[in-house]
């Protein structure tokens, strides 16, 4: 059998090299590659139970193997005449194929096989969509750069924050309303007439926890009563949760209480005549807000039970009494900063002084030391309870976290820590110094003395912080 010839393009040319180089010579070499596209295949058809094909010359080729092969010893005449009156094989799409099920056709100009898609509005919607629009980035104008600020100078800082103090002043002296998103205030009615504020804290309590005031500790609840103490049978109350609002509106209105109906609506506060600012609480510090958010925060978190050993915070302050009187503190008022450092080297023996705090008002002579841990405070009270100070027997004890050590010191008393205080920063020469030295004496005196109030009001927070843990 003679060599096979290969099919390429629409024409045939035999391996051997020779025939190789007529077949490129001839001159139906250019029109073949003029009209030649990829996967092109050559008429053929069914004759006498075999494949049969007519070469660019006219020669009949027989399919066998995969290969097409050269006809020779045959009736040329009859096979013509049989070829003539055989259907011609369909042929398949020369420029469409399948791949991965995404149908493909090939575009000669590109050289490429692309989508096979008709291209219409949800085409083109689709791609623009997908790949977005061309833009002429060249003819956009360039984004402006925003020019560095200046830094402020210490006067205009000066300046803004003056402003922003008085802003907050004037916002002071006016009527707040509280927004929807912000009031968790509800109003109750048609309360019994024997309700305490117990039991009326009690019944509240079933839907949410009720907010604490942070300088009382109390619960923010208020019963409305006659001018002779009676309750008129309505009251407020304050949740720590807006949704407790929501629970109290769907579960507490309606609800049976002694054969009352209670009536829970939400709380609209409206200002009745002129608004007084004096008559509005003073603001937390910002220590106090945040030991308050902490504290509320608290209530809300998970707790493991407490151990067998577990002992309260509280129990790390010592309590001393009887260390001075409150005529010795009056007489020299310098006694307060020497026993501070005194207790603070004595007691540092035992373990880590976190705090010292001296009630020079207090009639009991108390000062408080608060430590690091239980085991050094135990150490103290067991060194210091019972033991002789300058003549005077120290009573040390464990603080409860309830007691309050701060006295309420009356107007005469008050004058008189001030006198005291005039004197410790000399100021009994004030009579000889010009008004200006004056003047900055009398705002010393009283920035001490608000020093000395804010401490004792950060104290009795921190007191309650401790007690509510």
């Amino acid at each position: 059998m003679e060599e096979p010839i290969k099919i390429i393009e629409n024409e045939t040319v035999n391996e051997n090299a020779e025939n190789v180089s007529e077949v490129n010579n001839s001159a139906d070499d250019e029109q073949v590659a003029q009209t030649s596209e990829p996967n092109q295949e050559p008429e053929r058809r069914f004759v006498e139970g075999r494949w049969l094909c007519l070469d660019f010359q006219g020669k009949f080729l027989e399919y066998i193997d995969d290969e097409w092969y050269p006809l020779e010893d045959e009736n040329l005449e009859e096979l013509k005449k049989k070829w003539d009156a055989a259907p011609p094989a369909p042929k398949p799409q020369a420029y469409k194929c399948e791949v991965n099920g995404q149908k493909l056709v090939w575009c000669p100009s590109t050289q490429q096989w692309i989508p096979d898609v008709e291209v219409d509005e949800d085409f083109l919607a689709a791609y623009n969509a997908n790949y977005g629009v061309e833009y002429d980035y060249s003819s956009m104008e360039a984004p402006k750069k925003e020019e560095p600020k200046k830094p402020l100078t210490k006067e205009e800082k000066r300046a803004l924050k003056k402003e922003k103090q008085r802003e907050a002043a004037e916002q002071a002296k006016k009527w707040v309303d509280i927004g929807e998103d912000k009031n968790t205030n509800v109003y109750v009615s048609n309360l019994p007439s024997d309700v305490t504020e117990e039991s009326f804290v009690e019944f509240m309590s079933k839907c949410g926890v009720i907010m604490k005031d942070p300088r009382t500790n109390k619960p923010k609840i208020k019963l409305y009563r006659t001018e002779t103490g009676d309750p008129k049978g309505d009251g407020t109350c304050c949740y720590v949760k807006k949704e407790s609002v929501d629970l109290a509106l769907q579960i507490l209105d309606e609800w049976d209480w002694d054969g009352h109906k209670i009536h829970v609506e939400r709380a609209k506060f409206e200002l009745k005549g002129d608004f007084d600012p004096n008559k509005k609480k003073k603001k937390l510090t910002a220590a106090q807000k945040k030991r308050f958010m902490e504290n509320q925060e608290r209530l809300f978190e998970w707790k493991p039970e407490k151990p067998r050993s577990y002992r309260p915070v509280c129990e790390c302050t010592v309590v001393l009494k009887n260390m001075f009187t409150t005529d010795e503190i009056l007489a020299n008022v310098t006694q307060v900063l020497d026993l501070q450092d005194e207790m603070k080297v004595a007691c540092e023996r035992y373990g880590t002084v976190m705090k010292i705090v001296i009630y020079d008002s207090n009639p009991e002579g108390v000062i408080t030391v608060k430590f690091d841990s239980t085991e050094q405070s135990d150490l103290c009270v067991k060194s210091l309870n019972g033991q002789i100070i300058k003549g005077r027997r120290i009573s040390a004890s464990l603080w409860d976290g309830k007691t309050k050590y701060r006295m309420e010191e009356t107007e005469e008393e008050r004058q008189r820590r001030l006198a005291q205080w005039e004197r410790f920063i000399g100021s009994e020469d004030s009579e000889e110094e010009d008004d200006e030295v004056q003047h900055a004496r009398e705002e010393q005196v009283e920035a001490k003395r608000r020093k000395v109030e804010k401490e004792d009001e950060d104290q009795d927070f921190e007191e309650d912080g401790e007690q509510e843990k």
